[in-house]
């Protein structure tokens, strides 16, 4: 979908209670993720009428407004007018119980850090290309200077992570990063792996010490749960010491009471909670996935697309993160995205495959090719599946059977690529033979596809042919009364304007190109005026005045619109000469315009004269001449 950036993120802005309620902005690979002073201000119905919006969600104290592959282009022009994403903001209250809470916390610190653990993540996944197939020694410097590359985010992923933590609590980043640079300093890690002193015994587990204090030794690198817990604590931590401090030495003696309270409880108390929570999350998934693997990632398949329509599905990757960084693979999170992905595309593709209607079929193969090939399932879900139903439910039942198969394959990914799709195959590279898993990963694949293709193939409808089957003869009879027949005489339109004549599909706008609001042609006008095209009723005017509805006495439906966009103009510039109900003659004036006015204001003039209810008749022809003057013929009806 081309859209206009600008203008989306321009009617973004305004539809969430303009700039001034934006307390700060990212986005993900499909959705923006807005936070906002008051979220009652922000209108979801005028949200979702934008056009590229395919829905509104709220989550975790986020405005989430789903677009889609284009997002990321919105995202720079919403942040050119106001720099939000560059504002650390104490977000809205989250709503939701203390579950929902949670999750939408882990979700908004998580995601904005996909663009490198993806980036990270994808460059492992050539790595393991290089040495699989392409003979790249892992002795070399080339493969120690890439891997290194491919680890660092992931290495030191507390510290990244700090950050956002900061971001969404209004914390001071820089303070936040300190404590989890503290935690994966290589010294420390060393010594708490044994390497350089004798370590001791706490609890019936490793520890070292510090001021004679028992510390438990955990490895903090790749993990996520420790700074995480510690996010409440440096939170208040930082108020306490700034409240306590003097204005006259709070310059260092705020950061030094900061990181004298924060590090020892980090490395005390809630980093081995948090390093054992999530040893111990990865053990119950996993104990599940080793009882019953065909049942666990069947199950996690099936309802995958759920958790991604709450935007919990980021919350997984700690999940993930933490199965890669303990048993070095992982099947609970790649797997079964991979498999419910890639059964969004097929099930979307099902749906292009079967509609009659050329916008659907051409939104499923794009949605497909999204999902299947970029791992993005929002446009999928929403712009198909969800919208017919029937589609969705292919997609879970399929991503549910292609699931057991990949738990009872015991189908795992090796390392963490980029969003899921039919590219992951190469994550499925690894352990004791390579390439084994490819095929299982490929068999998973066609399955997914195929299963939802085939069943939204054959369950879909369209909401056209669904009404008229329960119209039984009736209908049948109708629907031949109001088929498209020759007119006895050809009806001629003349020109209501005189100017440039312009292709339809020519028009710098989506929508009129597109031919979705009537066929016809476009004037670049040379003067400010409009005329009827024929003897004609006035059927619908604007209070904006930048368009008029026409109806001829044999039923055309003309549509005449004054300049691109320029309903924002709320009738400046603009002058009606007439009121609903006319009766006017050809070449009577309906309005005059102020074409300076308009195009100093930023608009263009470009005006389609279009003839509406086009499908009720054989054609429209449009005029061969490259200009007109008004009263010339320019449209033929037959």
């Amino acid at each position: 979908m081309a859209l206009d950036y600008e203008k989306t993120a321009k009617d973004i802005i305004a539809a969430v209670g303009g700039d001034s309620n934006i307390a700060s902005a990212t986005n993900c690979m499909t959705r923006l993720r807005l936070v906002l002073n008051d979220e009652s201000k922000a209108d979801d119905d005028k949200v979702k009428s934008i056009k590229g919006v395919k829905g509104v969600a709220h989550q975790g104290g986020q405005y989430q407004i789903i677009i889609g592959n284009e997002v990321a282009e919105v995202m720079k022009e919403i942040d050119k007018q106001g720099n939000f994403s560059g504002q650390p903001a104490e977000p809205a209250k989250a709503e939701g119980n203390i579950i929902q809470r949670l999750f939408g916390f882990i979700a908004g610190c998580m995601t904005p850090l996909l663009p490198g653990m993806l980036g990270c993540g994808m460059l492992k996944v050539v790595l393991v290309i290089l040495t699989t197939f392409c003979g790249l020694s892992t002795e070399g410097s080339t493969y120690i200077i890439l891997n290194g590359i491919g680890d660092c985010f992931f290495t030191f992923l507390p510290i990244f992570l700090a950050y956002q933590i900061a971001v969404k609590q209004g914390g001071t980043p820089v303070l936040y990063m300190a404590v989890a640079a503290a935690m994966v300093y290589p010294d420390i890690v060393t010594l708490m792996a044994g390497g350089s002193l004798e370590l001791g015994s706490f609890l019936g587990m490793s520890c070292t010490y510090m001021f004679g204090i028992p510390v438990i030794c955990t490895t903090y690198t790749s993990s996520v749960l420790p700074i995480l817990l510690m996010a409440p604590v440096m939170k208040y931590v930082e108020k306490f010491a700034d409240w306590v401090s003097p204005n006259l030495v709070k310059a260092f003696l705020k950061p030094l009471i900061f990181m004298i309270i924060c590090c020892p409880v980090a490395f005390y108390v809630l980093g081995p909670i948090g390093g054992l929570v999530g040893e111990g999350l990865s053990g119950v998934f996993n104990a599940a996935y080793e009882a019953v693997p065909w049942l666990t990632i069947g199950v996690l398949s099936a309802i995958m697309p759920f958790i991604v329509m709450t935007g919990m599905h980021y919350a997984l990757v700690p999940l993930c993160m933490n199965n890669l960084a303990i048993l070095g693979y992982d099947a609970l999170v790649m797997v079964t995205m991979y498999c419910s992905n890639l059964a969004q595309g097929g099930a979307s593709f099902g749906v292009a495959a079967r509609t009659k209607n050329t916008e659907t079929r051409s939104e499923g193969i794009a949605c497909g090719i999204s999902a299947c090939v970029a791992g993005v399932t929002e446009p999928a879900m929403y712009g198909i599946n969800m919208r017919f139903v029937k589609p969705l439910v292919s997609a879970c039942i399929a991503a549910g059977i292609s699931g057991l198969v990949a738990g009872i394959s015991g189908l795992v990914a090796w390392t963490m690529g980029g969003s899921p799709s039919l590219f992951s195959i190469v994550t499925f590279i690894g352990g004791d033979n390579p390439t084994s898993m490819i095929v299982w990963g490929i068999i998973c694949a066609v399955l997914s596809i195929g299963i939802s293709f085939i069943f939204a193939f054959l369950s879909h409808t369209d909401p056209e042919e669904a009404e008229a089957a329960g119209n039984d003869s009736d209908a049948v009879e109708s629907n031949e009364e109001d088929a498209p027949k020759p007119l006895v005489e050809k009806i001629v339109l003349s020109a209501p304007l005189s100017g440039k004549v312009e292709a339809l599909k020519d028009v710098p706008d989506e929508v009129f190109a597109s031919g979705a609001l009537g066929e016809g042609v476009a004037i670049i006008p040379s003067e400010g005026k409009v005329v009827a095209p024929c003897d004609c009723k006035v059927s619908a005017t604007m209070d904006t005045k930048h368009a008029v509805g026409l109806t001829t006495p044999e039923g055309v439906e003309i549509l005449i619109h004054v300049g691109l966009d320029t309903v924002e103009l709320n009738g400046q510039y603009f002058d009606y000469k007439i009121k609903d109900g006319d009766e006017v003659k050809k070449g009577d004036v309906l309005m005059t315009f102020d074409m300076d006015g308009i195009t100093s204001a930023g608009y263009k003039l470009d005006t389609p004269v279009l003839v509406s209810n086009a499908e009720d008749y054989v054609s429209v022809v449009g005029t061969d001449a490259g200009s007109v003057t008004a009263g010339d013929d320019l449209l033929t009806v037959v």
